[in-house]
C-alpha cells in the first residue's frame, strides 16, 4: 500500500491547478490502471500519494511532464498529516478542528480530521 500526504485542497488548490488536474484525469482514463486514476482523482479530495509519479512514468511523456508539474505544486501545500504505506501516522502540524465557523468550506480531508478528533474525546 502507497503512504499518502493529507492537505486541505480547498484552502490551497488554484482554479487553474484544479482544471489540470481534470484535463489529465480526461486523457489518462482507465486505460492506464485503477491504481494510478485512483491517485490521481484523490488530488481533488486532499490526497497526495508518494507512488503517484512512478504509477504515472509509463505515459506518454508530455502527459508524464504534466502530472509532475501539479504533483510538484501539491508537493508544496501545507500537511495536514503523512500516513505511511504501513498505516503508521505520522502527524503533521497541530490542527485545531474547534476553528471551523460556518463561512468556512471543509475538504475531506479536514472532515476526516475533525471526525477523528470528535471520537477522541
Amino acid at each position: 500500500m502507497s503512504g499518502y500526504s493529507l492537505y486541505n485542497r480547498h484552502a490551497h488548490m488554484s482554479a487553474e491547478t484544479l482544471s489540470e488536474i481534470g484535463d489529465i484525469i480526461s486523457e489518462v482514463r482507465f486505460d492506464a490502471g485503477f491504481e494510478l486514476t485512483n491517485q490521481l482523482y484523490g488530488l481533488y479530495d486532499g490526497y497526495l500519494y508518494d507512488e503517484l509519479l512512478v504509477n504515472a512514468q509509463e505515459l506518454p511523456k508530455e502527459l508524464f511532464r504534466r502530472i509532475i508539474k501539479v504533483w510538484a505544486v501539491v508537493s508544496k501545500y501545507p500537511k495536514l498529516q503523512y500516513v505511511s504505506g504501513g498505516g503508521a501516522e505520522d502527524e503533521g502540524p497541530e490542527y485545531d478542528s474547534a476553528g471551523f465557523t460556518e463561512g468556512d468550506r471543509m475538504g475531506v480531508a479536514d472532515a476526516k480530521l475533525y471526525l477523528a478528533s470528535l471520537e477522541l474525546q
